[in-house]
């Protein structure tokens, strides 16, 4: 599984980058706010989806894997 990198982890990285510089706009510090919101949506999800599948592999359940870790290749493939 290759790292996912969206543009909103791009766009925190630069805001990252500019508050070791200055001080955030108040625009930028708005974004800051959304980028982490949906930053933090993203990890449960695929967290959520990872730790399906880990439970239906220790359960055997190797349809429920598949189904979890197809969710993840989906997810993967809309960014790419």
């Amino acid at each position: 599984m290759a790292i996912m990198i969206l543009p909103v982890h791009r766009r925190l990285a630069e805001l990252h980058l500019i508050i070791k510089k200055r001080q955030l706009t108040v625009l930028e510090a708005a974004d800051l706010m959304h980028c982490m919101q949906v930053n933090a949506k993203l990890v449960q999800e695929i967290d959520g989806f990872k730790e399906a599948a880990y439970a239906a592999q220790c359960n055997d359940q190797m349809d429920l894997v598949q189904h979890f870790s197809q969710k993840l290749d989906e997810m993967e493939a809309q960014i790419t």
